[in-house]
């Protein structure tokens, strides 16, 4: 209990947190464009029609939309369009108190009828919501009166308002009216949110616009008059595009850069190592990756610390659980699998036919360096890697429907791994991509769930991680470091967390 009267009397006591103190507002201007350089091009933002959000969305979510709470760069939940919240002694029902006079972009009011609203069609299994598995927690979502709403939960939830805090697709508050009105699948490219900007213009594959919504419910620390967000595929080309001034921030993963832009004092490096990892999910239901044998030779042939040496400098580490260094979970030993190319051998043998399988990866330089590298540990031991180059955007699509046989993938930094976890290794979840069933770990994910106490979660947390390591139905690569590049006279930029990049405050300083 602890911990959730901690958390309430955050929400309570931290409002004029959100304003900031009045001393710093006095050095940020009004007014200018900024350009945002993502990586891939964006397919949308309605949950029913995409699913997750990726870091180009989130980024542009940040803009459009708000969520009920947010985490500080001191990592405290503080007040978004939830002023306070408060749990039962259960800690099964958290109740949130709204602000006053807030409305869509479209005039309509925010209230708790609205939040009912959104939690209500992603959860309607008519519309068959592949994001529906990460608020699976939520039983109930009830408006009490038009600005409290409270949240109904099958398990105890201790860190529930942080859980709400980043910008992902179950998270955002969508615009009620503007959901209801559009055409079947037009809302997806026309999102309404009660966020700092709004959409004003979308060319698919060159750039969205958004602008200042003058009528948001803290428009006095909004201060860029628009943004441009460019999806621009190649990471050198990226980074060449900020140091030509066509882009003033970019989000980054290409260490060679990265390890340049440090030594460059025309550049601002952000950088935030977060919790989760990126991972390979490997489908076992498809021969042979469905033999145990064949799994783990898979890990086995690789050594991924020469992989995160000669790929990322150093920059990244080397996974060895899906929570990493940000999390609230630490785990003394996780069983990871060694590199062992000669007992990767030996499985080989032992399963005694020949082991081929199609990589999925981005058709981008960084994703084809990744597979290049795999290809050659894999070849070392005798297994035949063929590399399937696509786009991003069918990368997820692919992954969602299982059209794969071993495909990258992401557990992005969140304050409790419990959405994730048990959307990605829950029996018959939409985002188990794997297929794996595997009772203990179901027993587990349930039990965490059901827990309020931390040090009991964290060891069951770390149990799944051995689990998962020995049956290796999927496999961590890298720790989550996030990185983002700056004009230096660009301010305002947030902690990477969940890799977003939150422009919403964001300010030119005009004395440089």
């Amino acid at each position: 209990m602890t911990l959730a009267i901690r958390l309430a009397l955050t929400g309570a006591a931290l409002v004029a947190l959100l304003t900031g103190p009045a001393n710093f507002a006095l050095a940020q201007t009004k007014g200018g464009s900024v350009t945002l350089g993502i990586e891939q091009d964006i397919a949308g933002f309605d949950p029913l029609l995409v699913g997750v959000y990726d870091t180009g969305q989130i980024a542009v979510a940040a803009l459009i939309f708000d969520t009920l709470t947010r985490i500080d760069d001191n990592g405290a939940v503080v007040p978004r369009l939830a002023l306070s919240w408060k749990a039962s002694d259960d800690l099964k029902t958290w109740v949130f108190t709204l602000r006053k006079a807030v409305t869509f972009a479209d005039g309509t009011p925010f209230n708790s009828q609205a939040v009912v609203a959104n939690y209500a069609r992603m959860q309607d299994p008519k519309n068959r919501c592949r994001c529906a598995i990460y608020i699976n927690n939520i039983v109930k979502v009830e408006a009490q009166d038009e600005l409290t709403v409270a949240f109904h939960l099958r398990a105890p939830s201790a860190g529930f308002p942080g859980i709400v805090a980043p910008s992902t697709v179950t998270n955002v508050i969508h615009s009620p009216k503007a959901m209801a009105i559009a055409a079947e699948g037009q809302y997806n490219r026309n999102p309404v949110g009660t966020g700092a900007f709004k959409l004003k213009s979308w060319a698919s594959g060159d750039r969205l616009v958004v602008e200042r919504n003058l009528g948001h419910w803290n428009k006095d620390k909004v201060y860029l008059d628009q943004i441009v967000i460019r999806p621009l595929p190649d990471g050198p080309a990226r980074y060449a595009s900020l140091l030509a001034g066509e882009t003033d921030v970019i989000w980054h993963d290409n260490a060679d850069d990265i390890v340049k832009a440090k030594k460059n004092k025309a550049v601002a490096v952000y950088q935030y190592a977060g919790s989760g990892a990126s991972v390979v999910a490997i489908n076992t239901n498809k021969p042979p990756l469905d033999d145990l044998r064949v799994r783990q030779a898979i890990r086995h042939a690789i050594d991924m610390q020469a992989f995160a040496d000669t790929l990322y400098n150093g920059l990244w580490k080397p996974a060895k659980d899906p929570y990493g260094p940000g999390s609230w979970i630490k785990c003394a030993n996780t069983r990871l699998p060694t590199y062992d190319p000669e007992k990767a051998k030996s499985l080989l043998r032992d399963y005694g036919k020949p082991v081929a399988f199609r990589l999925t990866v981005t058709a981008t330089p960084r994703g084809r360096a990744i597979g290049q590298i795999f290809q050659e540990f894999w070849r070392a031991v005798g297994i035949n890697a063929e590399l399937n180059q696509v786009d991003q955007t069918t990368l997820v699509t692919k992954a969602f429907t299982r059209e794969f046989d071993i495909t990258p993938w992401r557990i992005i930094d969140l304050a409790d791994p419990d959405p994730q976890m048990y959307a990605n290794f829950k029996t018959g979840s939409p985002v188990n991509l794997s297929g794996y069933s595997d009772p203990e770990v179901d027993k587990l994910l349930d039990d965490a769930r059901a827990s309020g106490d931390p040090t009991k979660r964290s060891e069951m947390y770390c149990t799944i991680a051995q689990r998962i390591n020995e049956q290796v139905q999927w496999f961590w690569t890298l720790e989550n470091n996030y990185f983002a590049l700056a004009k230096p006279e660009l301010k305002g930029l947030p902690k990477q967390r969940s890799d977003e990049i939150d422009l919403a405050g964001a300010w030119w300083d005009r004395k440089k």
